[in-house]
C-alpha cells in the first residue's frame, strides 16, 4: 500500500477534486521489502483485484484478499507484509480528498478503518468504478462505497460468485434503463422482473441489495428529477404531476417536499424571469 516508485507502481485511472482512482501494483522484478510501518496519506478503501497481503492496524494481522477491502484514514498507522519477495498482487484504490470526506461525514457516514469483508453490495460497486471512466460517476459510485462503512443492520448474505454478480449486474442494469426510459409510464415490479428473466420477488431482493434502495424508491428518485427539471423549465405542478407518472397529485407533492426541501409550487416563482418577462 505505500507508494515508493522504486518498488510500486500508481496508475492514476480517475482523478477529480474529491476523488482519485487508482491501480496499484509492484514493478517486475524488483525485489519488495515491506517498511516496518506507514501512514496513510489519505482516506482510502483499497480493493484486490490480483494475488493477496497481510496488514496490520494497530497490532491486529489480517490477510486481505479479493474476499476483502482495506480502508484507512488520513494519518493512520499500518503496516503490510509479502509472503513473496516478488510480490504479484494488483489492487484498485479509492482515495478521498479532505473536503469529500468532511461532506460524508455531514451525512453521517462514519470513519472506518482495517480489514472489513467484501460484501455483494461492495463488489457490485467495486464493480462498477473499475467500468467507469466519467468522472461524475466515479465520484457518485466511490461516495456510495464509502456509505457501505456503515454498520450493517443484519447479517451479511454469502458472496456471489464473479459471474454470479456479473449475470445480476447486468439485469440491474437493464432494469434501470427501462425505468430511465418508462418513468412516465405505469411502471411495475413485476414488469421490471419480468424484463430482467427474473422472478418478482427475487427481482426485488437482489435489486434492494446491490443497489441499496428497493426498485419503487429507484423509480420515485427518477420521476422526482424529472419533475423537477419540468417544474425549472415553466411547467405547472398538475401537469408536471402526469407527465413524469405520479397518478396522485397529493402524493406526487409530498415525495417532492421531502426529496427536495420545498413544495413543487414554489420551484417558478424562484425561476429568474426571462428578459421578455421584464417590465418596461
Amino acid at each position: 500500500m505505500g507508494d515508493d516508485p522504486l518498488v510500486n507502481r500508481v496508475t492514476p485511472l480517475v482523478r477529480t477534486p474529491a476523488v482519485a482512482l487508482e491501480s496499484f501494483d509492484h514493478v517486475p522484478g524488483v525485489a519488495h521489502q515491506d517498511p516496518e510501518e506507514e501512514r496513510a496519506v489519505s482516506h482510502a478503501l483499497c480493493f484486490v483485484d490480483h494475488g493477496s497481503f497481510r496488514a496490520a492496524v494497530g497490532g491486529v494481522w489480517r490477510t486481505v484478499t479479493a474476499h476483502h477491502l482495506f480502508a484507512t484514514t488520513r494519518g493512520l498507522p499500518f503496516a503490510c507484509r509479502h509472503d513473496d519477495e516478488y510480490p504479484e498482487d494488483r489492487c484498485l484504490v479509492v482515495r478521498y480528498s479532505e473536503s469529500a470526506v468532511e461532506s460524508l461525514r455531514g451525512q453521517g457516514v462514519p470513519e472506518v478503518a482495517g480489514v472489513l469483508p467484501l460484501t455483494n453490495r461492495r463488489a457490485y460497486l467495486r464493480r462498477a468504478l473499475g467500468d467507469s471512466g466519467d468522472p461524475a460517476r466515479t465520484e457518485a459510485l466511490a461516495g456510495e462505497l464509502f456509505a457501505t462503512l456503515a454498520p450493517a443492520r443484519g447479517p451479511d448474505r454469502p458472496l456471489f460468485r464473479a459471474d454470479q454478480l456479473a449475470w445480476y449486474a447486468h439485469r440491474l442494469e437493464r432494469a434501470k434503463e427501462l425505468i430511465h426510459a418508462r418513468f412516465a409510464e405505469p411502471v411495475s415490479l413485476s414488469l421490471l422482473a419480468r424484463e430482467c428473466g427474473m422472478s418478482l420477488y427475487h427481482f426485488a431482493r437482489i435489486f434492494r441489495e446491490l443497489e441499496g434502495q428497493p426498485p419503487h424508491r429507484y423509480l420515485v428518485e427518477v420521476r422526482l428529477k424529472a419533475a423537477a427539471a419540468r417544474l425549472q423549465a415553466g411547467a405547472t405542478v398538475t401537469e408536471t404531476c402526469h407527465a413524469v407518472g405520479f397518478g396522485s397529485l397529493s402524493h406526487f407533492v409530498t415525495s417532492y417536499r421531502r426529496r427536495f426541501g420545498q413544495p413543487p409550487g414554489t420551484v417558478g416563482r424562484n425561476r429568474p424571469r426571462r428578459l421578455l418577462d421584464s417590465p418596461p
